[in-house]
């Protein structure tokens, strides 16, 4: 039994969804099917809720997401249209009633929020259900709140809780499976222990195909995308990029949270628990083999795999001249930005500042969060926006001397200057901060340092691993 998950621009045209429909059914395989929400529903959701609205604006609202998922229907005619159709007044009456509550209350909390947000998923499993059904299969939506994808508190970031998924979760799925279902589950939300819907971060259907296969011992995990995998480098950078065969887990986690988005980074964890494949694949290229992430399978320890970045960061500094002789400084700093809702990539320190890296929309409220905690907690600070973060990547670096010295010495010959560097914390990748206006240079320089004419001959033969 295998995994499916198609994600949001696979969805989004009736060509994307004829190809999804033709992939499924080409597959022999017993197979569980996981789904994002539309390309851009779950954005514009978002973004209605965002402001307050008119109830005029509302109906307006809705009828477009309702006569956007029904164009997606199968246009033939029958008992499995009807009941579709109904599913989907069905759930836009749900949404209705919740839109027009915060509109009353002028209130969104975070549960609500979540709620609100899993409305993108649930329609476009309806949607390919009825696709599925339409050629032949006896495809069921399935919700992964009813079918009890537990996960903890933590609103639109939760985490699963794996054991409880798999007593909840499995047993469910693979009845249906046995019986010729073809399940069609929603991504990117699950339930608490209380009953209340919480979503697990943006992309996060990759982590719930993952959470889906844990559960149910299912290998291995597709994910279908409009790429044909990870690359050495991003594409529109270096022309010279090419596909990376297989990665392991560590290393596409680790690519995946510095910039690479073709994997949610969390989707590694319930795959590398129980040894489960992930694979990603070209929904218009399906013959093509993709990425395999996986067990390290590591053949050559002179290269890197890939690099990777994240282009809108800044670096944020607190000062204190006393700062290493004191206890919980960082802490302190990290606290506060956690209380403000504002991730951390990286951190560094030394005996008289702590820098961490945010991503730049969050500069006024890193700022608002800093000033509150200065004089108590540091002397004074500075933001500086207009900094990358590179993130260099393969098993290379924690088992051969001399690989990070070529990634700074080829950086340094194209005269580009580096300024914070994060080593040692992961076996498998070195990151550090250049000025964005040097970030081409800078990924040109590694790519070929590392994958220049003569070592891509030199591996054409078989798979860099």
């Amino acid at each position: 039994m295998k995994i499916m998950k198609f994600g949001g621009t696979c969805l989004g045209s009736e060509d994307a969804l004829q190809r999804v429909a033709k992939v499924v059914k080409d597959e022999t395989e017993q197979k569980i099917v996981v789904v994002s929400a539309s390309s851009g529903v779950t954005n514009s959701i978002r973004d209605f809720i965002s402001k307050p609205r008119q109830e005029k604006e509302i109906d307006d609202f809705l009828l477009q997401l309702k006569l956007r998922h029904v164009e997606m229907l199968p246009k033939k005619d029958g008992q499995k249209r009807k009941d579709a159709l109904e599913m989907i007044e069905a759930k836009i009456t749900k949404l209705e009633r919740l839109l027009y509550g915060i509109t009353y209350t002028e209130e969104l909390t975070p549960r609500t929020n979540d709620l609100i947000l899993s409305f993108g998923e649930r329609l476009s499993a309806i949607v390919v259900a009825s696709r599925l059904s339409h050629e032949g299969m006896d495809a069921v939506a399935m919700e992964t709140d009813t079918l009890g994808m537990i996960t903890n508190e933590q609103h639109g970031n939760a985490v699963a809780i794996l054991d409880k998924c798999e007593k909840n979760m499995g047993p469910a799925l693979t009845s249906a499976v046995k019986k010729g279902v073809v399940p069609v589950v929603t991504g990117f939300f699950g339930v608490t222990e209380t009953g209340h819907v919480a979503t697990v971060g943006k992309s996060g259907t990759d982590y719930t195909a993952a959470v889906v296969a844990y559960s149910t011992d299912s290998k291995p995990v597709e994910i279908w995308k409009e790429v044909d995998g990870f690359m050495s480098a991003d594409p529109k950078l270096v022309k010279d990029a090419f596909i990376l065969e297989r990665l392991s887990y560590e290393e596409a986690a680790e690519l995946a949270y510095f910039g690479a988005q073709v994997l949610h980074p969390r989707a590694v964890q319930p795959a590398r628990l129980k040894g489960i494949e992930i694979v990603i694949k070209n929904l218009y290229k399906p013959e093509a083999p993709g990425t395999v992430i996986g067990k390290s399978k590591q053949l050559r320890k002179d290269i890197i795999k890939s690099v990777s970045y994240l282009s809108n960061v800044a670096t944020l500094k607190v000062y204190d001249a006393g700062a290493g002789y004191k206890s919980g400084f960082l802490a302190d700093i990290t606290a506060c930005l956690h209380k403000a809702n504002i991730n951390i990539f990286s951190a560094t320190t030394s005996q008289t500042c702590a820098a961490v890296l945010i991503d730049e929309a969050d500069i006024h409220n890193a700022k608002k969060a800093v000033k509150a905690i200065i004089g108590s907690v540091g002397e004074n600070f500075e933001v500086n926006p207009g900094v990358a973060l590179v993130c260099t990547v393969g098993e290379g670096f924690g088992t051969t001397k001399g690989i990070a010295a070529r990634v700074f010495n080829a950086v340094a010959a194209r005269n580009v200057n580096v300024d914070l560097i994060s080593a040692g914390a992961s076996m498998v990748a070195y990151h550090f901060t250049v000025e964005r206006k040097d970030l081409k240079n800078t990924i040109i320089a590694i790519h070929d340092e590392f994958w220049g004419k003569t070592m891509r001959e030199n591996v054409s033969d078989g798979p860099v691993s």
